[in-house]
């Protein structure tokens, strides 16, 4: 005889579906994993079969580099040109305060018509008509001037908290660099200091013109011997070629001591020669 069949509980009819329903669960993910595809990056260009070395490419998604020589502006550039240009620009110069006796003033004429770009860039109080009538302080020279004639440096030429300078487009050619202007009254305070006045300024000068001169003539003497080498060699080598030497004496001549002689006509090679 059989045993009588048991009835489940209800928690153990629970548990059986909720375990069907995860295995249906599994099983519609993995159908759906075999329909779909597996990534959607786009596939490779295909590889024609009539042709081993042809590619099909898309064209719609190339872009035109015109060869890499075209090259257009973009934002950044301009964005630069456009902070390059105003930083030639200078601003006017409007006195800071309505008092008069709160205001800067001319360090010549205490006039409070101050020059802009004194003002702004070289930071001096300086107005336009002083500007003018002192030239031999407050004329703006180049930085080649200053090299030259104050012999200063690059360095010292570049550096703002040493010496001021104002940037100015190169008036020769846009594409150099730009024109770097100086006060020539800071430049020779600058100058004096470091050479230790004028004196020191003018010693150093000659001392440089010395040593110039010095490479100059050492440069010449090194050229003039080498050309007198090159001479001397291809003389012998002339020399060499042509073979020994075979003089053509010319016809007989008298001396002062009324001996018979004859001269080489190429080397001059002088001979007692006699009659018979």
């Amino acid at each position: 005889m059989s045993e009588p069949r048991k009835e489940l509980t209800q928690a153990q009819l629970d548990l059986i579906a909720a375990n069907k329903a995860k295995a249906l669960e599994r099983l519609k993910q993995k159908r759906k994993a075999t329909t779909e595809p597996t990534s959607s990056k786009p596939e490779p260009p295909k590889k024609a079969k009539w042709l081993k070395t042809f590619y099909e490419y898309d064209l719609s998604t190339l872009e035109n580099s015109k060869g890499g020589f075209i090259i257009d502006e973009t934002e950044g550039n301009n964005k630069f040109n456009e902070e390059k240009k105003r930083t030639y620009v200078i601003e006017p110069y409007y006195p800071p305060s309505l008092e008069a006796h709160e205001n800067p003033k001319c360090k010549e004429c205490q006039s409070m018509d101050l020059d802009p770009i004194f003002f702004n860039v070289f930071h001096i109080f300086l107005c336009s008509t002083c500007k003018d009538k002192y030239p031999e302080k407050y004329s703006l020279i180049t930085k080649t001037e200053a090299k030259e004639d104050y012999l200063l440096t690059d360095p010292e030429l570049k550096d703002p908290e040493l010496l001021p300078h104002w940037s100015k487009p190169n008036p020769h050619k846009s594409t150099w660099n730009d024109m770097m202007l100086y006060v020539r009254e800071m430049v020779e305070e600058y100058a004096f200091k470091k050479w230790e006045g004028p004196e020191g300024l003018d010693a150093e000068y000659e001392r440089r013109e010395i040593q110039k001169k010095e490479k100059k003539e050492k440069k010449f003497k090194e050229k003039l011997a080498d050309l007198r080498r090159r001479t001397m060699t291809s003389s012998w080598e002339r020399k060499r070629q042509e073979g020994p030497h075979k003089h053509q004496f010319g016809p007989t001549t008298q001396d002062q001591n009324d001996q018979s002689i004859q001269k080489c006509e190429s080397c001059g090679l002088v001979i007692e020669s006699e009659e018979f």
